[in-house]
């Protein structure tokens, strides 16, 4: 470790907790504590997390107080994760029509963090957390770097969305807290073209990172412009994959551009799942100190291990609007073995409904999925508050490209009646990223799943590939 890394770990965190009103030290140190702890001690920590949040939500948030009632259930009934099954799903559809009542009234808005759902399945979310469940994620993600030998204060440069890395943020204490405590660099992953991937490589080059972060498909198509080109790379010591599924061809085409491994997330704001691959890889390790995840069927009945089902999680950190037995819109299955790596956490297998294969413009150029969900805002700044307005009319959307190349977007909105013209500014969106193919847009009562039963906000049957 250097000296940075040091000073990092004992100054500038705890620095950033005292200005921020955060816990990341504290949660850090706990979570270490507990890497290697046994089932049945994992176990008592949910039960008794669980047993305080039921009390706190049955006491202080009217939703639950009247779930509760209604369907004669006392707190006490509910002891452990198994007891979990007594309550119904909470849905998407449940928190939009109960949004003001999931509140808490015993906490303070100032403790309040406002956030919202990219959109991974189609349908975008509005929520909310507060700095103990930030600080949870924040400890959960430190803890798993180092199991690759990641340290806090290692520089990440990270690929995402179109503004993120717009520069009055750099001023911000958010953009110091990422540039000088997480180190994380932040570069725009919308231009996929030629030019915009020469920019990416330029600042990598001249970063000279620790680690690579994104979207797979993000960094594919990176991977895929320095392979063309014939580019050296900077030594990189891991390369860090989240935001949607990863396809086995883009982890072997990182780990072969970037000459080191890849090591995938899975996670969801919205239900306070952390999830993270171990080095040995064999599925992604559940941050159950801090959620409780079942995999259920439709109606919200348990599976067993093994089989794929509906990814429902309790976020055991989020007091100010909890979620109990929510349904993330995911499909994943739990394995029944333990990892070899010695740690006696859970481990999601395979993770579905969260696109991850690339679309393709006429020019053969490919567009990450997780870029198309940034083009339901005005000029793809979804950090703008009154965009954000605009794009949370959007009750639910799918993208579909047919053999020819040309879209369809699918756009179910919360409310029937509102003018159409409002969005035409999607249309322009996808036309510039997918030129010389026509782009409808569409408004429809629902949006039905695919032949699979997934959910999937993008399918393309084009095959024009470079």
């Amino acid at each position: 470790m250097t000296l940075y890394n040091y000073l990092d770990r004992y100054l500038f965190l705890p620095l950033g907790d005292l200005v921020y009103g955060s816990s990341v030290v504290a949660k850090y140190k706990e979570m270490r504590s507990r890497d290697m702890l046994s089932e049945l001690e994992i176990r008592a920590i949910q039960d008794s997390k669980l047993q305080r949040l039921v009390k706190h939500c049955y006491n202080t948030v009217p939703y639950y107080k009247r779930l509760f009632d209604s369907h004669a259930i006392s707190p006490e009934q509910i002891k452990t994760r198994d007891d979990l099954v007594r309550l119904p799903v909470l849905t998407k559809q449940i928190i939009r029509d109960n949004y003001d009542d999931l509140f808490s009234t015993a906490i303070s808005s100032k403790r309040i963090r406002k956030s919202s759902t990219g959109g991974s399945t189609g349908m975008p979310l509005k929520f909310c957390t507060d700095w103990d469940e930030w600080s949870s994620w924040k400890a959960s993600t430190l803890r798993a770097w180092e199991w690759y030998g990641l340290h806090l204060g290692d520089k990440i440069f990270s690929l995402g969305g179109s503004s993120i890395n717009k520069k009055k943020q750099l001023l911000s204490f958010k953009g110091l807290y990422d540039r000088v405590i997480m180190r994380n660099y932040k570069y725009s992953s919308a231009d996929v073209t030629d030019e915009g991937m020469h920019r990416n490589y330029v600042e990598l080059m001249k970063l000279k990172p620790q680690a690579i972060r994104g979207y797979g498909s993000s960094l594919y198509i990176l991977a895929r412009y320095i392979e063309k080109m014939g580019l050296p790379v900077c030594p990189i010591k891991v390369v860090l994959t989240t935001g949607e599924v990863l396809m086995p061809e883009y982890r072997r085409k990182l780990e072969e551009v970037f000459q080191a491994p890849v090591y995938d997330a899975y996670g969801a704001g919205d239900g306070g799942i952390l999830s993270h691959e171990c080095s040995k890889r064999e599925g992604f390790h559940i941050t159950e100190e801090s959620c409780i995840i079942e995999i259920t069927d439709k109606e919200g009945n348990p599976l067993p291990v093994g089989e794929t089902g509906f990814v429902c999680s309790t976020d055991l950190d989020n007091y100010v609007f909890p979620f109990l037995r929510y349904s993330v819109g995911d499909m994943a299955y739990m394995k029944s073995e333990k990892c070899s790596c010695g740690r006696q956490t859970r481990l999601i297998g395979e993770v579905m409904g969260r696109a991850g294969k690339l679309m393709y413009n006429k020019q053969g150029v490919p567009i990450s999925p997780t870029v198309l969900p940034m083009m339901f805002y005005p000029e793809l700044d979804y950090h703008n508050v009154e965009y954000q307005k605009i794009y949370n009319k959007i009750d639910k959307f799918q993208i579909r490209q047919d053999a020819n190349g040309d879209i369809c977007i699918l756009l179910k909105l919360k409310d029937p009646s509102e003018p159409k013209e409002q969005f035409d500014y999607v249309v322009t969106n996808y036309q510039n990223h997918f030129v010389g193919s026509k782009v409808e847009l569409r408004l429809v009562d629902d949006i039905p799943c695919l032949p699979s039963g997934k959910e999937d906000y993008c399918v393309s049957d084009y095959r024009r590939e470079g």
